[in-house]
């Protein structure tokens, strides 16, 4: 369904959307008395005066419902019949025409549509752009693709005939805009083409010249006359019915308003369609006058749709395109009968606070209805002149919603004889030092080695994040290194040699000077692979996870970078005749370089757990709950004794949430 046109009943008052009182209902447009107000490139003025008089209006979303809202007064209840010129205009305009607006109308193009590309660059260097006149009066103009074709293989043949030269003309670029077409060519080509200047060509005289005028992208040529008047009219009427005080939108009962009735949007033919595109069009105009996001967010903070007997948000859905960050709306006195007429906005306005569906038949039809559109929309506060949440628990919940980061507890180091704490020390200095000797006393024929890059791990805004083309090859991240997948996973002393020669040299930090500049982590494990064969449930081991930084130099551009690391070993027991301890597994993470943060103590201070023992005391003896325990020690600055003669002056003041189980 779609707004209509008015009826014969007595207009009514009704309250406005907000979070004060219950609201119910319309709101009120502006009052119009004055000229519109319009800056200096023909747009609408919001920083001028509210109204004619320039007084607050008398209603707003957010005006605590303290004032009524009135319909537009007209002098019929008949809408006035169009002019002919009228609808003619409108029938042009809505199915035709190349401009931006009227596309958009004919089309049924939503707001946020991908927006055209700006204006081409003209006369680039030993480029040349001529503008060519006759295409549209010639007889090629009926032909298959407009005569376009014929007429560029005209331009391109005549040129190099008329120039007497033996190289073939070529026209780069070619684009029709309006009476004419716009060629690029280079200068020595446009020079030719230039001396077919008013010569004839398919019963037209073709008039060529050089430009340098901005030339509009496809789909951009300029309004035609008929497209601008309806986007003037349009316009006005928008002026009429916003408030820069307020911040307030009002396209409540369209049908009733003079300016669409006499452009003959509510005529007996009208259908549904052309008033859903009438709606968009509407929207197109707003995003002419509010040009940025931030003016839409800032600028229009509430919004009425109320009576436009409206019964699926698919008929509006542009409104949520062009305001998708508004906070009150107002759907009143429309036709919704169930929330599958609302599921479309599902996700979307999620920082809608107040929404108004007073005077729908939901109401009856599905009476738990505000129950689901809570979970719709998290922001919501006042639902049909309800409130649902309030603010604190608005703030809460979008805080519950956020991810909790992993506790960091600080290294939990769990040696087994020094056996870990050695490995360590001689691992980080031979690494930097002679990664051969390291791989060929620790490694054998089933170790593995593997590099991953992560490229999208966070760092401080003022580190510049390094190159990595010295890793990227070897990386095993598949998720963030997609081409190009070669060998990852090294497997024995030789490929672990090798893929480490080609991986930059590293200078890491003394780990007896600096272990600030690392966490270490070292686990005792079992039901390793045991290659002797004498443990038939598994070899123990050690697993150790090393976080830190080093600098590296890369081979080829001879730069130095800081990186951040991770790496995992697992150790086991080594064959006989060999090293006793082998590396099994070693995988090593790179990312930008990031400090480590000083650990967080996470045990509670001693002042914290009597506090804690205070609040589980005073819910023992007093029957109410923790919370509520809480707020009374809090109110009498932890003072236990207190904290019970307040309790017994205001038990009876207290609601019966505030206790763990009810009263006898």
């Amino acid at each position: 369904m779609a707004p209509t046109g008015p009826r014969n009943q007595a207009p009514s008052s009704r309250r406005a959307p907000g979070v004060g009182k219950t609201q119910r209902g319309g709101i009120a447009k502006r009052r119009a008395g004055g000229p519109v107000r319009v800056d200096r490139d023909g747009d609408l003025d919001m920083d001028g005066p509210a109204g004619a008089n320039g007084k607050k209006p008398a209603n707003h979303p957010a005006a605590n419902g303290s004032a009524r809202a009135k319909k537009p007064a007209t002098a019929s209840t008949r809408a006035p019949k169009p002019t002919t010129k009228t609808q003619q205009i409108i029938n042009k305009v809505i199915t035709s025409g190349d401009s931006n607006i009227s596309s958009r109308i004919s089309n049924g193009m939503a707001a946020s549509s991908r927006p055209n590309r700006g204006a081409r660059q003209i006369n680039a260097p030993n480029s040349m752009t001529l503008k060519v006149e006759g295409l549209k009066s010639s007889r090629a103009v009926n032909n298959e693709g407009g005569g376009l074709k014929e007429l560029l293989t005209f331009l391109e043949r005549k040129a190099q005939t008329v120039g007497k030269i033996t190289r073939p003309v070529r026209i780069k670029k070619s684009h029709v805009n309006g009476d004419f077409v716009y060629i690029t060519a280079s200068k020595e080509d446009a020079e030719e083409i230039l001396k077919l200047n008013n010569f004839s060509w398919a019963g037209t005289t073709l008039s060529i010249s050089e430009t340098s005028e901005s030339i509009p992208a496809a789909g951009q040529a300029a309004m035609s006359s008929d497209a601008l008047e309806i986007k003037e009219q349009l316009r006005n009427i928008l002026s009429l019915r916003y408030d820069v005080e307020t911040k307030f939108l009002n396209l409540s009962t369209l049908g009733e308003d003079p300016g669409l009735q006499s452009m003959g949007f509510f005529s007996s033919e009208t259908g549904p369609d052309k008033m859903v595109k009438m709606f968009r069009a509407l929207m197109a105009i707003c995003d002419g006058i509010f040009k940025t996001p931030k003016d839409r967010r800032e600028q229009v903070v509430s919004v009425s749709l109320a009576g436009n007997n409206i019964d699926d948000v698919l008929q509006i859905m542009a409104l949520s395109d062009t305001f998708p960050e508004l906070v009150n709306l107002d759907l009143s006195r429309n036709q919704f009968k169930d929330l599958k007429g609302l599921q479309k906005w599902r996700h979307r306005l999620r920082n809608i606070q107040t929404l108004l569906l007073n005077e729908n038949p939901i109401e009856i039809t599905n009476p738990t209805y505000k129950v689901e559109l809570m979970s719709w929309f998290p922001k919501l506060q006042n639902l049909s002149g309800s409130q649902v949440r309030t603010p604190e628990q608005v703030a809460a919940e979008e805080a519950a919603s956020r991810p909790t980061p992993i506790p960091q507890n600080g290294p939990d180091f769990r040696d087994i004889g020094g056996i870990g704490e050695g490995f360590i020390k001689e691992f980080m200095r031979m690494y930097d030092i002679d990664r051969h000797a390291l791989a060929a006393k620790y490694y054998d024929d089933q170790s593995t080695f593997s590099v991953s890059v992560n490229n999208r791990a966070p760092h401080p805004p003022d580190v510049q994040p390094p190159t990595w083309s010295a890793y990227i090859k070897f990386s095993r991240n598949h998720a963030m290194i997609t081409h190009q997948r070669y060998q990852r996973l090294f497997t024995g002393t030789n490929l672990i040699q090798g893929i480490w020669q080609k991986l930059p040299p590293t200078s890491h930090p003394d780990l007896a000077t600096q272990i600030d500049k690392y966490m270490i982590d070292c686990h005792p494990i079992s039901g390793l692979a045991d290659l002797t064969g004498r443990e038939p449930n598994g070899a123990s081991g050690m697993i150790i996870t090393i976080h830190g930084e080093f600098d590296d130099q890369d081979p080829d551009t001879m730069k130095t970078a800081k990186r951040s690391f991770s790496r995992t070993l697992i150790l086991g027991p080594g064959v006989p005749d060999r090293n006793p301890i082998r590396v099994i597994s070693d995988m090593l993470t790179l990312k930008a370089y990031n400090p480590l943060q000083p650990v967080q103590s996470l045990q509670p201070s001693d002042q914290e757990v009597q506090k804690q023992q205070m609040v589980l005391e005073l819910s023992k003896q007093t029957g109410m709950t923790p919370e509520y325990s809480k707020l009374c020690l809090e109110g009498v600055h932890w003072n236990f004794e207190q904290a019970l003669v307040a309790f017994n002056e205001k038990k009876a003041q207290l609601p019966s949430d505030a206790f763990a189980m009810p009263l006898a």
